[in-house]
């Protein structure tokens, strides 16, 4: 089994010549560490080789396709049902919208309508870069189309999106329900495991960190999950898996013990990625999502 996670915890795909990049940026460290710092940050904000179904299943097929535009930008949009009531579902880096497609069922069969959507640069969606803050607008964006949203399921990464969004982007929000699976919190930590895998120094750090920052609008750490209680007004439920190679436990908890009325549901054999297909982690999410309000 822990053979198995590791195997499918690396689906991260690599960029293409990220390694030769690597070895440019470690030589410009150390001639101009404000150069090196703007590459390295470009490449952060670059998925790689997009997300793909090589399978089609009845959920794909029966997909409502749509397009909305954002700062230039062409977004894809999935709509399962008819329901006045609507849920969004948002995915991790290097994903796509309708790898969360699994738990739509559950859903329309209760009347509401299920919402997907390829992030910038990812899926369907046009360009080829992404951020939190470009994320964070498509979302506002789909929300402004085929909303009001009152709840959303998120996948790692659209976690952070979805947050950055209620907290930092202005908008009449009516996301009162969450369920975050494997959301990750830090931001530096994030950063600190890119620096490592392409070995850049560690004096590069400092710079890059402002460039972040003046990229976010604000402080890093102000981007964090767990800083933002004061602007979070949503019921929350985090999932997180004890087996998660990419997102450690560690950062769901620090999230549940910082942000009041969070409830963390820990579960052990799913990873990473394969709690998107597990039919356990469906239930809990659509529990929670109907409870209340719905």
């Amino acid at each position: 089994m822990k053979d198995q996670l590791a195997n499918q915890d690396q689906e991260i795909r690599t960029v293409p010549g990220i390694f030769l990049w690597a070895a440019a940026l470690r030589c410009l460290a150390w001639l101009s560490p404000r150069l090196a710092s703007k590459l390295a940050v470009f490449l952060f904000t670059v998925p790689g080789l997009k997300a793909r179904h090589y399978r089609q299943d009845h959920l794909l097929a029966s997909a409502q396709r749509s397009w909305v535009r954002v700062d230039g930008r062409q977004i894809r949009v999935y709509r399962w049902g008819k329901g006045k009531r609507r849920i969004i579902l948002l995915h991790g880096w290097q994903s796509r919208g309708t790898a969360l497609r699994y738990v739509v069922s559950s859903f329309v069969e209760r009347g509401l309508s299920v919402y997907a959507m390829d992030a910038p640069g990812h899926g369907e969606s046009s360009g080829w870069r992404t951020s939190l803050v470009s994320y964070a607008h498509a979302i506002k964006a789909v929300d402004a189309a085929h909303g009001p949203f009152e709840g959303a399921i998120t996948h790692s990464f659209g976690g952070r999106a979805l947050t950055f969004a209620l907290a930092y982007v202005d908008h009449p929000w009516q996301v009162k329900n969450i369920v975050m699976w494997a959301a990750p919190n830090a931001y530096e930590e994030i950063m600190d495991a890119f620096m490592k895998r392409l070995r850049l120094p560690a004096r590069l750090k400092p710079p890059v960190l402002e460039r972040m920052a003046r990229m976010l609008g604000r402080p890093v750490e102000e981007s964090e999950i767990f800083s933002l209680g004061e602007f979070l007004k949503a019921r929350i439920l985090l999932i997180h898996d004890e087996q998660d190679s990419i997102v450690p436990m560690w950062e769901a908890e620090r999230i549940a013990a910082r942000l009041p009325g969070v409830r963390l549901m820990k579960t052990r054999g799913y990873g990473h990625f394969r709690m998107a297909k597990s039919p356990e982690i469906w239930e809990a999410s659509r529990r929670f999502l109907l409870k209340t309000n719905f």
